[in-house]
């Protein structure tokens, strides 16, 4: 091998040192051409001015016959060609090999002269010289190689042989250590440096053996822990997928939700929201006039209940707790024992020991309070479960203050109905007695006509004299009495009015006319006997005077109120106290006038 190496590396010296030579002989020749052509160029140019052809063949055909020319040519700037051939050296034109210079007459090119090399007599000029050159090296490449593979043989060859038999002993996977030194430290050349190297080497890679192994058992280590933190993350993300799933649908229901459903869809939100969680307990409270109250209640123990009343002393400072976040977590109650022992105390009492609050409000006011809570475990808490919770708690504040507005809006409704109700009391009552007023009054016996009856129409005796002794007031508790005492004394299908300052109007449905002489004897006789004093009567109390008539003889409202009106003008006519029927004096009104 080392003689093949050794002949290879001759070889391509030898062949490094003919492409050298070529060159050398181009670059030699280019020169020679040049020169001698630059010689003779202020002469080619002459006789080119000149127009003298055979100098310039001349001329052109001495700078061909140099050696390792091929041929050379003239060519004018005026298309004018001259060429001369050397045909020694014709076969063997390198085109590649040229020189082209530049012919000036007065500083002014007037033509090129281009000559072109052969490579015969480059070629030749090189065989003589490779003979020398390969029986010198030849010879010499022969003595290096035997000196070489002596030299190894003695210096190299056996102790590599030791180097391979150690290397050979060499194994990591058996496990056996190699504890004495292999090498002589006395053999300071490069091969026992290898050989020192080789045994630092295999030291080296135990302990490095030693260490990757201890590397790949943290790796597996950590490849456990990394595995269950991906099973934890990917819990955690499948724990968010489910609870924004959750959220979305009771954001839904939330917004489809009636009132009449609000209790329903809380009730069924809060045990949703305690699977979720894996909490104990889920509760919805209500602010109400500084008590809180359970909207909806859920507890994994079927046997818990809530409290039935919590009384909120400072709802201003429990809002405070909250802080701008809305939200108090307390994940061990034994830490507010201390700082807090009322509150302590009440979670104590309560049997909680862990709980999460978040705030529903309106504004600045503190509606209620949406509450997660352990009783027997703290809550195993986290920012995303705050996140998820905060959105809870404003989907139902969306909820709750929708089911205000709604609320408001009803009882506003009721109240506009209530107010309109009155206002049609108002529009056809009498405010001093609360009987029906005149335009009621008016349409009902209107009505009456057609169907027959009897319209009757009362007035107080000596009533002005009775404000002028007692005064207005007085006056005005009269007539509500008197109201009060006639309505009581009629049917339901009766109309009672008042239809002037003292004067009552009574519709009642046909009747014969000892029936109406009867009606009429009973109001007299009632209102006597509430012997109301009236000191401005010739009687001593209020009495009445009473017209009436049958509404079968009447054609129309007008019509009806006139008999009525004359009826009782006669009535007072004849001393008062008395009732007038259809034009004539009841006998019975009468007698009891006169007693």
């Amino acid at each position: 091998m080392i003689i093949g190496v050794s002949t290879l590396l001759a070889l391509v010296t030898m062949l490094i040192q003919f492409v050298w030579n070529y060159l050398g002989a181009v670059d030699n020749a280019k020169a020679e051409i040049r020169g001698y052509s630059e010689l003779i160029l202020p002469s080619i140019a002459q006789a080119l001015w000149d127009a003298d052809r055979p100098l310039l063949n001349d001329l052109v055909s001495a700078v061909s016959r140099l050696p390792a020319v091929s041929f050379v040519e003239l060519s004018s700037l005026d298309g004018f060609t001259v060429r001369s051939d050397n045909a020694a050296n014709s076969a063997q034109t390198n085109p590649n090999a040229r020189i082209e210079m530049p012919v000036l007459f007065e500083q002014q090119p007037i033509a090129t002269l281009r000559v072109v090399l052969s490579n015969s007599e480059i070629y030749r000029m090189l065989w003589q010289q490779m003979v020398f050159l390969v029986l010198g090296n030849g010879i010499k490449t022969l003595v290096m190689a035997f000196v070489i593979l002596s030299l190894l043989k003695h210096l190299v060859i056996g102790r590599l042989a030791r180097l391979s038999a150690f290397a050979n002993t060499v194994s990591l996977a058996n496990g056996e250590r190699i504890n004495k030194p292999f090498w002589p430290a006395n053999e300071q050349d490069e091969i026992g440096s290898v050989g020192r190297a080789l045994e630092a080497m295999y030291h080296r890679l135990r302990s490095d053996l030693a260490l990757i192994r201890m590397q790949q058992r943290q790796l597996a280590r950590r490849g456990r822990a990394l595995s269950h933190t991906v099973a934890a993350q990917d819990s955690q993300l499948n724990w968010l997928a489910n609870a924004n799933s959750l959220l979305a649908k009771v954001s839904l229901q939330f917004l489809a939700a009636t009132s009449a459903d609000a209790s329903k869809e809380l009730n069924h939100f809060t045990r949703e929201l305690g699977a979720l969680l894996g909490v104990e307990r889920v509760s919805v409270l209500e602010f109400v006039k500084g008590k809180a109250t359970y909207r909806s209640f859920w507890s994994s123990n079927e046997s818990d209940a809530p409290a039935s009343e919590l009384v909120i002393d400072n709802l201003p400072l429990l809002k405070q707790k909250f802080g701008h976040s809305h939200t108090l977590v307390i994940e061990d109650v034994e830490s507010l024992k201390d700082s807090s022992s009322q509150e302590y105390r009440y979670m104590k009492q309560l049997g909680i020991v862990s709980v999460a609050g978040f705030a529903i409000a309106d504004g600045d006011t503190l509606l209620g309070v949406l509450l997660v809570a352990n009783h027997r475990l703290p809550l195993n808490w986290s920012p995303e479960k705050t996140h998820i919770l905060t959105q809870f708690a404003s989907a139902l504040n969306e909820l709750w203050l929708r089911e205000r507005h709604e609320n408001r809006m009803f009882e506003l409704q009721q109240e506009l109905m209530r107010a309109n109700m009155h206002l049609a009391r108002e529009a056809v009552t009498d405010p001093l007695t609360g009987l029906t007023n005149r335009r009621p009054f008016t349409e009902r016996l209107s009505m009456q006509l057609e169907q027959g009856g009897i319209l009757l129409m009362a007035d107080v005796d000596f009533f002005k004299g009775y404000n002028d002794t007692y005064g207005h007031v007085a006056g005005d508790d009269v007539l509500k009495k008197l109201a009060m005492e006639l309505q009581a004394l009629l049917s339901d299908s009766a109309l009672l009015a008042r239809i002037g300052g003292e004067e009552f109007a009574l519709i009642a449905p046909v009747m014969s006319e000892a029936e109406l002489e009867a009606l009429c004897d009973r109001l007299l006789t009632h209102v006597r006997n509430l012997a109301i004093e009236h000191r401005g009567s010739h009687f001593g109390i209020v009495t009445l005077s009473l017209g009436a008539i049958n509404l079968e003889n009447s054609s129309n409202v007008r019509d009806a109120l006139s008999q009525a009106d004359a009826s009782l003008y006669l009535a007072k006519q004849q001393g008062r106290n008395l009732a007038v029927i259809n034009g004539h004096v009841s006998p019975a009104a009468r007698q009891m006038s006169s007693s």
